[in-house]
Formats: C-alpha cells, sequence, structure tokens
C-alpha cells in the first residue's frame, strides 16, 4: 500500500510539473503578443480586448491549480515557478525578446498572484509596453515598480534580476547603495505592518495584497545583501516595538528559511506569517502591553489569547489562499514547542508546523535582545543564544536553532565587540567559515574616541593579530547602533 501511495503522489507530481510547464509556454507567448498589441493600439480597441481576453483565459486556468506562481528566466532559461520550460523553436523569437527586454529593466520575471482583475492586468501590460529603461538596470528597475504603485497594481509583482543571479561579493562601489535599499525597504516594511495592524484593530478587512508586497521586497533586499538586512534587525525602538519587532522576526525567519533552501514562493508564505505572526495582540489591552514589571498569572491568561485573536483577525480578509492558510497555521502555532507543551493549549498535543518552529526561534531571539517590555533585561546576543540552546530539548527544534546559531554567527550582525587591538567595533557581517572571526566596523579607537565618519572595515579573517575579547552591552557605553548603520 505505501508503495503505490508514494507511486501515485509521484505521478501526481509529474502531472502537476507537466502543466505548470505547459502553462508556462502558453503563458509566455500570449503575454508577448499581448505586449506586442499593445504597442500598437489603445485599451479599447477590439483588437487588444480579444488579446486581452486570451491572456486572462489562460491565467485563469493556472490559477485553478496555483494561487500564486512567478514566470522567470535564470541563466538563459526559463522557468514557471521552479519548472524549467524547454526552449523549442516555436518559443525563439517570443524568448529572445524577453531574453533582451526584462534584464533591460531589471527584472528577471514576475510574480502573480490570484485574484487579478481584469484592469490590473491591462494596466500592468501597457505599463511593460511602454516603458522605456536606462542604462541602469538597477535605476529602471526601481522606476517600474513605482509606476506599477501608481497604476495600483498588485498582484503582478517584479522579480529584481539579482534575485536569479549567483550571489557576489558587495563592491565599496555599491556597498552604501544596497545598504540605503535595505534601510528603505526595512522602514516601508513597519509601515506596511503598522497599517495591516491597525486594520486588524479596528476589525476592517486587511490588505493581505500590501503585506505579501512588503515580503517580497524583504526578500529581494535579503538576497541581495543579508548582511545589511541583519543589520537593521540590530535597532531598537520602544515606542514602535511592535511593528519593528515583526519585521525583525520576519527578516530573522526569512533568513533562516533562506539558508534551509526554500524557494521564493516558500519564503514569501514564511515572509507573511512571520510578519503577522503577532496580529493578534492587537485585540489585547495597551495596558498588558506597555506593563513596564513582569507578568503575573492573570496577565499571562490574557497574553496567551493573542494566537487566537490572530487567526481570527486574518480570516476576516476573507482572501482563501495558500498564503493567507499556511499564515493562520503559523500565528496559531509560533508559541507550540515541538514537545507539545506552550499554548494555545491543545486537546491534542502535536508538533507545530515548519514555519512555526522557524518563527518561533525568530521571535524568542528578537525578543530577548531587543528588551522587550515584559522581560526583565534586555540579553546580549551571546546570552540569548546560550539561554535558547539550553532551552532547545522541549521549547525548540534542534536542527532549525543549530542551522540559526550557525548562520547569525557567535557574534552576530550589530553586535558591539570589544577587540585584542583595544578598539571598539559593530560587527557588520559574519564569517562562515570561522565564526569567531567576523568582518567588523571600527567605531572607537583604543583611547575610546568615537569618529563615526571615519568608520574603517576590518575583516578579522584576514588580521589574525586582532580578535574579539567580548561582547559590550551598548546600553552601558551609550553607543546609538543606529549611528553605524549606514556608514563603512
Amino acid at each position: 500500500m505505501f508503495t503505490n501511495n508514494t507511486s501515485d503522489i509521484k505521478q501526481q507530481q509529474q502531472a502537476f510539473e507537466a502543466f505548470l510547464e505547459e502553462s508556462g509556454r502558453k503563458l509566455l507567448a500570449i503575454l508577448h503578443a499581448t505586449i506586442k498589441v499593445a504597442g500598437m493600439y489603445e485599451a479599447n480597441n477590439n483588437r487588444f480586448i480579444d488579446q486581452a481576453t486570451r491572456l486572462r483565459e489562460v491565467l485563469t486556468e493556472i490559477f485553478k491549480q496555483e494561487s500564486d506562481f512567478t514566470l522567470t528566466t535564470k541563466g538563459g532559461y526559463f522557468f514557471m515557478s521552479d519548472v524549467r520550460l524547454r526552449a523549442e523553436k516555436d518559443l525563439d523569437a517570443v524568448l529572445t525578446y524577453f531574453l533582451e527586454k526584462w534584464p533591460a529593466v531589471g527584472i528577471s520575471g514576475f510574480s502573480f498572484s490570484k485574484s487579478l482583475d481584469p484592469r490590473e492586468l491591462d494596466k500592468f501590460i501597457y505599463a511593460l509596453s511602454g516603458f522605456e529603461s536606462s542604462s541602469d538596470p538597477k535605476e529602471s528597475f526601481q522606476r517600474f515598480k513605482e509606476r506599477l504603485n501608481q497604476l495600483q497594481v498588485e498582484k503582478i509583482v517584479p522579480v529584481w534580476i539579482g534575485d536569479d543571479q549567483p550571489k557576489k561579493d558587495i563592491t565599496d562601489d555599491n556597498r552604501q547603495t544596497t545598504r540605503a535599499e535595505a534601510r528603505k525597504t526595512f522602514f516601508s516594511a513597519i509601515g506596511a505592518v503598522q497599517e495591516t495592524l491597525n486594520q486588524a484593530k479596528n476589525a476592517n478587512t486587511i490588505n493581505i495584497s500590501k503585506t505579501k508586497r512588503a515580503v517580497q521586497e524583504l526578500i529581494n533586499r535579503l538576497i541581495e545583501d543579508e548582511a545589511a538586512m541583519l543589520e537593521l534587525t540590530s535597532l531598537r525602538s520602544f515606542d514602535d516595538y511592535t511593528y519593528v519587532h515583526s519585521v525583525n522576526v520576519c527578516v530573522l525567519s526569512l533568513m533562516l528559511g533562506y539558508h534551509l533552501g526554500m524557494d521564493r514562493k516558500t519564503l514569501s508564505n514564511l515572509g507573511v506569517g512571520a510578519l503577522l505572526h503577532d496580529i493578534g495582540k492587537t485585540k489585547l489591552p495597551v495596558e498588558l502591553l506597555n506593563k513596564p514589571t513582569t507578568f503575573d498569572e492573570y496577565d499571562w491568561q490574557v497574553m496567551k489569547k493573542h494566537p487566537v485573536f490572530g487567526v481570527k483577525a486574518l480570516l476576516k480578509s476573507r482572501v482563501a489562499d495558500e498564503t493567507t492558510a499556511r499564515a493562520c497555521s503559523t500565528i496559531f502555532e509560533h508559541h507550540l514547542a515541538p514537545d507539545g507543551s506552550g499554548y494555545p493549549e491543545l486537546l491534542v498535543k502535536r508538533k507545530p508546523a515548519l514555519f512555526a518552529r522557524i518563527v518561533a526561534i525568530a521571535d524568542t531571539y528578537n525578543a530577548m535582545t531587543s528588551g522587550r517590555i515584559y522581560h526583565v533585561k534586555r540579553h546580549l546576543p551571546d546570552e540569548a543564544i546560550t539561554n535558547m540552546a539550553n532551552r532547545v530539548e522541549t521549547t525548540f527544534d534542534p536542527l532549525l536553532l543549530k542551522i540559526f546559531i550557525n548562520t547569525i554567527g557567535i557574534y552576530p550582525v550589530g553586535t558591539v565587540v570589544a577587540l585584542s587591538s583595544k578598539e571598539i567595533a559593530i560587527v557588520s557581517k559574519t564569517n562562515p567559515n570561522d565564526l569567531e572571526r567576523p568582518e567588523v566596523k571600527i567605531i572607537a579607537n583604543e583611547e575610546g574616541l568615537f569618529e563615526i565618519d571615519e568608520v574603517k572595515i576590518l575583516d578579522l579573517s584576514q588580521e589574525k593579530d586582532v580578535r574579539v575579547t567580548k561582547i559590550i552591552d551598548e546600553d552601558k557605553f551609550n553607543i546609538n547602533i543606529a549611528n553605524y548603520i549606514d556608514i563603512g
């Protein structure tokens, strides 16, 4: 029976991949034809209307099987989600067109989401058809994204061409640019979370599409420069704690998912759940969330309700797709431990799903290191890691925690450290080959003088005479990490 079931599953998977390949080839051809027609006719012309109808029909058939999918290029090949499309002669002209057009705009393709309405699709076609790229693909990509935002095209998201290219070391010339983009994306995500949580608090319909777009941007930036994104998670703001914490947890969860080898679609589903994991707290009393002292038993009983409240809030969006379903699971389970303990209490104990186990690690680590209001004290990164490692048998997934620690390193990005050279530095990049020797920014000399305008980068893996001697609590020395984020 087991063999038959396995065989059936394999056949179903092969049939689904065949469907994706056939659909991808058909979509490429019709998308190409529609763009060409849009270049010659207005949107109210019958020629365009007929062509756009054929395009919608193809998308409708795809959405019956797949609620979200990507159509992208990589290494000269085309992919429908993760299925490679055969390059046959009947598509030569089509493939050549997109291989020339897309890179000039800085894109490798697009991500399509279900419930894409005809008007939105038409605006997308004309935006792409009439777009004039510049000599700088990155600048073109930003302009094209802004154009889609202006047109309120939400269900089609361009994929930055760098997402499907091998990761390269970031040079000094573009380091500042990528950090500025990372910062912009990070704070834009905070704004998106704030808007979504306010919607949930006021019992309005949640804009899941905007949340998805925020997550897609975080994925783009994380793939482009992981260190720049992780550096931002070291920022702490008690005024906007819930929003900042939500984005931090999302970034840390995406980092772990990326190192687990997840594809973009899976990362997107993970990211939405992570970004909204605390949405249920909008239904809790404000005085409880801001309580400066330790929680008593009654406080904890109220606090333990937020996962259920979160699921209810998300269901009000009335969006029935894979992303929402997985987000509900993540929100409900992120305080459940692998051994069945935690909350909410279940009649039948079960192990939480993978996404929830990932978010649990990111949530706990960020809460401990950022000075969460109902924690007695803020933990330094090494203290938080040690604390979590000591609870691995009951609270966290052992394998996931091991990968998390190996990824963020012994000295996580953003950690303030003392060096054997008597200088003070901030860790700017981990070294996976030697966790004890990260890349650092020197922010104070041996006399303790802070010269933030002359920060220098030091790769300790290349400086064998200099090593980290200890982690410093920046609060005790009034060191504001935010002053050094964009420097170096």
